[in-house]
């Protein structure tokens, strides 16, 4: 019967970044350095990268987004114009049920492609008579605020995190397989080794 032993399928945890890099690069000359250290440290090296790879995706995706709704509610603001519109009937809420302040009244505006009405937002709780702004478009049609400066920074946060997230699982869970390679690599090389070593260690031919 076989002695149990206690395996050491990696470097030890000391190891630095810095060695780990080294090591990956060829560069560590060690004589005790074996085949399977090197590739752990490949490993290591990889995922180093690849989380700064998701750090400057994340960074880059942010920027885009940023940019993008910026530029869209900056297009937006040039083609909106605040008129003032005269309510022709009272508030109705948009959600009574939920307690909503948020409400909607039909109105009347003028404009210089011609008079127009519909439906507008308003506060709750607005009577008939009511002058109210009301943003339109070139053409005489309701449309809604841009976006404000705030809402596109949390959009473009949320993304950046978001990717951080997505790319950061999967550099993990490469890294989760891979180390299981290895180790089961480590695990199978020490048994050979140690059939070959124990006959003689113990005294047992």
């Amino acid at each position: 019967m076989s002695a149990p032993a206690t395996t050491r399928p990696h470097p030890a945890p000391g190891t630095s970044l810095r060695q780990h890099l080294r090591r990956a690069a060829g560069h560590d000359h060690n004589p005790l350095c074996r085949p399977l250290d090197r590739a752990y440290s490949r490993l290591v090296a990889g995922f180093v990268l690849t989380v700064l790879a998701a750090l400057v995706a994340a960074t880059v995706a942010t920027l885009a987004v940023y940019r993008a709704e910026t530029h869209t509610a900056l297009q937006a603001a040039r083609h909106r114009h605040v008129v003032t519109a005269l309510t022709t009937g009272a508030a109705v809420s948009d959600d009574p049920r939920a307690g909503s302040t948020r409400a909607h009244a039909p109105a009347r505006w003028t404009y210089p492609a011609g008079p127009g009405s519909g439906s507008v937002p308003v506060p709750d709780g607005t009577l008939a008579g009511t002058a109210v702004p009301v943003g339109l478009n070139d053409a005489g049609q309701p449309v809604a605020a841009p976006r404000s400066a705030d809402l596109i920074l949390s959009d473009s946060v949320l993304t950046g995190l978001t990717t951080v997230a997505v790319l950061g699982l999967a550099a993990e869970g490469g890294y989760a397989l891979r180390r299981h390679a290895l180790d089961r690599r480590a695990e199978t090389g020490w048994e050979h080794d140690w059939e070959q070593v124990e006959p003689r260690w113990s005294g047992r031919r």
